[in-house]
Formats: C-alpha cells, sequence, structure tokens
C-alpha cells in the first residue's frame, strides 16, 4: 500500500470519519476525535492496515 495513498478511519464512539494518508498516521503522536472529544489509539489502526491482505474501504479506529 502506498504510504501518501488516503484511507478513510472511523471513530468507533461517533463514527465520525477521516481521510488521512498512511504517513500522516505514522508521524502523528496522538490523534483526539474531533466530534467526541476521545483519544484513538494511531498504533493498533497501523497495525491493522498493515497486516490487512485487502485493503478496506473503512478502518475503524478505537480509543486508547
Amino acid at each position: 500500500m502506498n504510504k501518501n495513498e488516503k484511507i478513510v478511519l472511523q471513530c468507533a464512539d461517533c463514527d465520525f470519519k477521516y481521510k488521512k494518508t498512511i504517513k500522516w498516521l505514522e508521524n502523528t503522536h496522538s490523534f483526539v476525535c474531533c466530534r467526541c472529544d476521545a483519544e484513538l489509539d494511531i498504533d493498533e489502526v497501523i497495525n491493522d492496515i498493515m497486516s490487512s491482505d485487502e485493503p478496506q474501504e473503512v478502518y475503524t479506529i478505537y480509543q486508547k
């Protein structure tokens, strides 16, 4: 998967969606949902993206 390709992330708490690149995710230390103020677990979603055989349309990102 291209690191500059945009993927869709969805907050597990409020279902708000974000379009971010993998490169942005790898360079971010913390990510807070702008709708529900939950601190989201970036490391877990990066592992899900890298370990999946087929890319998903939307990746759910859970609270830390």
